[in-house]
């Protein structure tokens, strides 16, 4: 079956040709996306997100110069506010995600998937695949995104980092294991 327009294809050549793909090897990401929902979803449904100005908290170091901004929360909203003003505009952004581990004694999450979870990196990739997707659509072209990562996830930041943005040339990981 050497046709190339699937769409003079019989019914039944598309049964095989789907079976043939099927069966092949595949390299890349896939996940159980509907295993993988987070709470803030169902939380943020209906809702946009609003940043509030906290004027203790401003860095301003120059008054003729802009204000940078510090958020402080959920990384997702944050992203979400800032692709309605601020689409292809940033020249860096720093992440420094869970690392899934499990340890429960850091100061932030770090106990994002129960360690025996099945699905404990799919959760963490469709967590991660998330905020990266949002965090592209802000980084201008020449933009710079830096992850800090240890060995629980560096290899799977790794490809979905490439899968998302297109070239391995650009993706460096900084390992902040000791």
């Amino acid at each position: 079956m050497a046709k190339s327009n699937y769409e003079d294809y019989t019914r039944e050549q598309l049964i095989e040709e789907l079976k043939k793909l099927s069966k092949r090897k595949k390299y890349g990401l896939v996940w159980e996306e509907e295993k993988t929902k987070e709470k803030f979803e169902a939380d943020a449904e209906g809702k946009l997100p609003v940043l509030v100005e906290d004027k203790q908290r401003e860095i301003k170091t120059d008054p003729d110069k802009p204000t940078h901004i510090l958020i402080e929360g959920d990384n997702y909203h944050a992203l979400s506010v800032f692709n309605y003003t601020h689409a292809k505009s940033i020249d860096v952004i720093y992440i420094d995600p869970p690392y899934n581990t499990g340890a429960k004694d850091w100061k932030y999450n770090n106990d994002y998937v129960d360690v025996n979870d099945s699905y404990r990196h799919s959760k963490w990739l469709q967590f991660m695949y998330n905020r990266l997707m949002l965090a592209k659509k802000l980084l201008k072209n020449d933009g710079v995104l830096i992850c800090a990562i240890d060995e629980n996830e560096q290899a799977h930041l790794g490809v979905l980092l490439e899968e998302i943005f297109n070239s391995y040339e650009s993706i460096t990981l900084h390992n902040n294991c000791p």
